[in-house]
């Protein structure tokens, strides 16, 4: 991959530069550190990672797919931002990856690909874990970004990772200087991130330890929402009592957390005990996914476990079950 090399004032100068074409967003610390569109660099925190995923620009949290009005339906035409996302980690990057195998691989979403089309994805590099709930380290994640930013100690490395993040420096190439440096794979590494002994779960199912998590568990799915890569959403009809033959159909985010999720005609709710459902979040993370499309759905952010009110770690649970 080739790397250049950028000082920081030819960050901002590039940042700035494409504020002229794109829309940047960048995680700003507010009362807690959020993705945001910045109007300058200098509002950009990189300390930390973000409190709340960049998943809501892709997959919205509430969407109408469609308009009705007696039997006329209109679909309302989808934006296509032109858009450039700054310092997302590793973690975050390939729960973009997982998401694209669903909404664009699987089953072809058009109004996430509408979303995700124009999109740039400049990550930056952790030199070590943000968090002490990090557990990247223990999966299998990839190289999956348009420009990688590794800072140092007056300037940044940048690799490139796509066609997309060349056609970024080349249009910008005087704040960019090309170098025969390559990071190899031990700098790519993020040191205390593999707290997961065995991220293989399949034989566990069964453990009466389980009940140590489940027993704090509140089923808020708070969880769910802060995860970069759950996807479960509901749909459903919205009208008014002054016409109800016109109205409009949402997609929601929700939760495997809540018993209303599983709920289905004749009142029967396939998980209706939080042991089922607290277990079901974990399995589908570690196990069903990887099952279908080869990799853990999970990317080991520790944001479900830093977010959860009683601060129910599964990652420590797993690694008891294993000793």
């Amino acid at each position: 991959m080739q790397v250049y090399k950028q000082d920081f004032s030819q960050w901002k100068s590039f940042l700035t530069s494409l504020k002229k074409g794109y829309e940047v967003i960048a995680p700003v610390k507010e009362e807690v550190i959020r993705f945001k569109t910045i109007d300058h660099p200098d509002e950009i925190h990189l300390d930390k990672n973000s409190f709340f995923p960049i998943k809501e620009y892709f997959f919205k949290q509430s969407q109408v797919l469609f308009q009705f009005k007696g039997l006329s339906i209109t679909v309302p035409t989808q934006p296509k931002p032109k858009r450039v996302f700054f310092g997302i980690r590793h973690c975050d990057l390939n729960a973009i990856r997982h998401q694209d195998m669903v909404f664009m691989e699987d089953s072809h979403d058009p109004y996430y690909k509408a979303s995700r089309e124009h999109s740039y994805l400049l990550g930056y590099h952790c030199d070590e874990a943000p968090s002490p709930y990090c557990f990247c380290g223990s999966l299998d994640l990839v190289q999956f970004h348009d420009l990688m930013y590794y800072k140092k100690k007056n300037h940044f490395l940048v690799e490139v990772g796509s066609d997309k993040g060349q056609m970024l420096i080349n249009s910008h190439s005087s704040l960019f200087q090309q170098t025969a440096i390559k990071i190899s794979q031990d700098e790519k590494k993020i040191k205390n991130a593999d707290r997961l002994h065995n991220p293989d779960i399949s034989k566990i199912y069964d453990n009466p330890q389980w009940k140590e998590g489940v027993d704090l568990c509140l089923s808020c799915s708070a969880c769910t929402a802060l995860c970069p890569t759950c996807y479960c959403f509901d749909i459903h009809d919205e009208v008014k009592m002054a016409d109800p033959t016109a109205g409009e159909r949402k997609r929601q985010w929700s939760s495997c957390q809540v018993q209303e999720f599983s709920r289905t005609a004749g009142n029967h709710v396939f998980r209706k005990e939080r042991e089922h459902r607290f277990k079901h979040r974990i399995y589908h993370q570690l196990d069903y996914f990887k099952e279908k499309y080869g990799v853990n759905m999970c990317v080991g952010c520790g944001r479900c476990i830093e977010g959860c009110p009683t601060r129910i770690d599964f990652v420590d649970i797993i690694n008891k079950m294993g000793k």
